[in-house]
């Protein structure tokens, strides 16, 4: 992941509780002046990194088949201002309750519920100042919670002709509980009466989303398999990137990364005591553990007090660039580090986040079976499980396993493939 940078300060700024824009005056192209038009990104993370960075990446792509576009992304992200964002593009900051990630308290939970008012009230108010001719909302068809459903409802009765596009991962959780959830919050009528087009993140061939979430079939037609959404592939120096690093020149490398790194700190400990009981077989191995920006500063510490020439510690780093330069990746089941480092063509071993949602696990079922990755259940961290694991992992043929890769997930080129699906409906500008 990408943390540096600064937004294009050429552009208007709308910012929370008082989403201010001047649509910019027509641009003349070749002898005809072209309306400059208005793209918004909801993107939906509070305290992860994957849809923020998945979004900024949609951006990129849009703007680029577009040079009169502007683009603007709205997002409780704590840390969007640290991202690198492309020209012609800003952000919305969306508050959240500092209170703690799940309330306790009576108190807590209001405190929750009237950020999440506020959120409702800043994105009504951003999509009639905006009044985008684009909306892409990712990962939650109404917004958060149903932030979004009010902001939407009004940008579709003032703006008809807005074009709505929900983006999805094509694994979102257990698909009974998806179904559920969606029946519930009416997400099934959005799709019928909202929404122009349904973008999956993904291929059809590894997960089929209209049967796991009971698309309609009035619905299916406005499906669009993207394919899946990476950055583009940055060009390393492997012995450079040691250099930088203090590792050895010479031997294999692991990275083990956990994405935000909230919860990865058992994943990162369990990491290193596999490369440790593998460095008697293995001689040469080093690793590079990544806490990410949100590990608890205590966990962080106790990483750190174990590091070594062979170990090293790092709190944030573009995890894909180190990807392209290692030997093999440990990562949890997060779609945008599965998906950089299967990309990147290295050999992955999953451990899917613990918790009572399943995506993780289901991705990681799901590319196990086909011999793209294997995983470890997280009960299993303890065992001789990872480093096995592991080892399998250090001994695949790298050409192999790329061309395994290859015919299975053909390009990953989704962002590209979704700029051009969302193009379709502004031929004429």
């Amino acid at each position: 992941m990408i943390f540096s940078a600064h937004a294009n300060e050429s552009e208007p700024r709308p910012t929370a509780g008082s989403a201010v824009a001047i649509r910019p005056p027509a641009q003349e192209t070749r002898g005809r002046f072209t309306r400059t038009r208005i793209v918004l990104l909801y993107a939906q993370d509070n305290r992860g990194l994957g849809h923020i960075n998945r979004t900024l990446a949609i951006a990129r792509h849009i703007l680029a088949a577009h040079p009169t576009w502007v683009a603007y992304v709205a997002t409780k992200s704590p840390i969007a201002g640290g991202f690198t964002l492309p020209e012609r593009c800003d952000y919305i900051k969306l508050p959240r309750s500092l209170a703690g990630t799940v309330p306790r308290t009576e108190d807590e939970v209001e405190g929750v519920s009237r950020f999440r008012a506020l959120r409702s009230r800043i994105l009504q108010e951003t999509v009639q100042a905006l009044a985008p001719d684009l909306v892409v909302v990712d990962n939650e068809p109404l917004g958060s919670s149903g932030e979004f459903r009010e902001g939407l409802s009004l940008l579709k009765a003032q703006h008809p002709t807005t074009r709505f596009v929900f983006g999805m991962r094509d694994i979102a959780d257990d698909p009974g509980r998806i179904r559920a959830l969606w029946h519930e919050m009416g997400v099934y009528d959005a799709f019928e009466r909202l929404y122009d087009g349904i973008a999956v993140y993904g291929l059809r061939e590894l997960y089929d989303v209209a049967e796991a979430y009971a698309i309609p079939q009035s619905v299916r037609p406005k499906l669009h398999y993207c394919g899946y959404i990476v950055r583009d592939l940055p060009i390393t120096d492997a012995g450079l990137l040691r250099q930088q690093y203090k590792l050895p020149q010479n031997g294999r490398l692991v990275l083990a990364t956990v994405g935000s790194g909230s919860d990865g700190y058992p994943v990162l400990a369990a990491a290193r005591a596999a490369v440790a009981r593998l460095q008697e077989t293995f001689t040469d191995l080093s690793v590079i553990l990544v806490t990410g920006p949100f590990m608890p500063a205590n966990e962080r510490a106790m990483l750190e007090a174990e590091a070594t020439a062979n170990c090293r510690v790092l709190p944030e780093a573009d995890t894909f660039r180190l990807m392209t330069a290692v030997d093999a990746v440990v990562s949890m089941g997060g779609y945008n580090s599965v998906c950089e480092a299967l990309a990147a063509a290295r050999p992955l071993v999953i451990v899917p986040r613990a918790t009572e949602k399943v995506e993780q696990r289901i991705r990681a079922d799901a590319l196990g079976a086909r011999g793209l990755a294997r995983w470890v259940h997280p009960r299993e961290l303890s065992g001789d499980r990872l480093a096995e694991a592991l080892e399998w992992a250090l001994r695949c043929d790298r050409l192999a396993h790329a061309r395994r890769v290859h015919e299975v997930i053909p390009s990953f080129d989704g962002a590209a493939r979704l700029a051009a699906y969302v193009s379709r409906w502004f031929e004429r500008d």
